[in-house]
């Protein structure tokens, strides 16, 4: 690690003890643990609260700890969990207490707060040097096609709420195709977006951390289909879809290329079951 890594780990880990010592709180949470037979996992705002079935202590942690912006650590940039951390589910219902429509920032950080008070959760963040891909642009150009209106829009803290017919200008409207063969193939399109917020939908499909290094500047129309399941056809009218890294090259012009590079990590230097409500 060279000397500006350990500025930025030093700076990160200041910025994160200051954090701590101004986060918001709930009025009230109550933490419990899941019943067995409880449904898949879920996590989210509800107005002035957060709801959480079924969440594992590694979940919460993603929820409430972002870097690059708002985006969540990926498992492979977390560490030092214990491995009840991923095995023991909770359900968690948190109050802010003034009635109003919380920003999810908000309640993130809040949720920071339940964290450390009731996981007794400390953690650090720090620079690493990890596999990631790297947004590029592929040798045939970009094949985007630039929005017509350039202006950038609002990126406001609403709940988002997709259009079946329509996504608003910077979000995208996503419609999986069944084939026969059980594999699905996505849909996603959107208009004025920019590389960053594609950036984003896209690392929810990937297992390593996606970082921009395209520099494509400015606002695009999107339209691109991958195969979420790579099954067999069942026959010859049947099409799975082709790869994410496939289709991002043949469909925008772009590549993610593998690489190791140093970006932040959340170390987790202490957590413990919860406390009673």
């Amino acid at each position: 690690m060279g000397a500006r890594d350990l500025v930025v780990v030093a700076a990160a880990a200041a910025s994160l003890t200051a954090q701590s010592a101004r986060h918001p709180t709930f009025e009230a949470a109550s933490i419990k643990p899941s019943s067995p037979s409880s449904p898949g996992e879920m996590i989210g705002p509800a107005g002035d609260r957060l709801v959480a079935n079924n969440a594992p202590l590694r979940m919460l942690v993603q929820y409430a700890y972002r870097w690059d912006g708002d985006r969540p650590f990926l498992l492979s940039q977390m560490f030092g969990m214990p491995e009840w951390a991923a095995t023991d589910r909770f359900d968690v219902q948190a109050k802010a207490g003034d009635g109003r429509i919380v920003p999810q920032r908000e309640l993130q950080s809040m949720t920071q707060s339940m964290l450390e008070d009731r996981f007794q959760l400390k953690a650090h963040r720090e620079m690493r040097e990890l596999p990631v891909y790297s947004f590029v642009v592929a040798k045939s150009g970009v094949k985007m096609k630039k929005s017509a209106d350039q202006t950038l829009p609002a990126d406001d803290e609403r709940p988002r709420v997709f259009d079946p017919s329509a996504a608003p200008r910077g979000r995208f409207r996503l419609i999986a195709k069944p084939s026969p063969s059980g594999a699905i193939t996505l849909a996603i399109t959107g208009t004025a977006i920019a590389i960053p917020r594609l950036i984003r939908i896209l690392q929810q499909y990937l297992d390593r951390p996606l970082l921009d290094a395209s520099g494509v500047d400015g606002l695009y129309d999107v339209q691109l289909e991958f195969g979420l399941a790579q099954s067999p056809p069942a026959g010859p009218d049947d099409n799975p879809g082709a790869s994410l890294f496939t289709a991002v090259q043949e469909q925008l012009g772009l590549k993610l290329d593998a690489q190791k590079k140093s970006i932040e990590v959340l170390v987790v230097d202490h957590a413990e079951h919860p406390t009673p409500n």
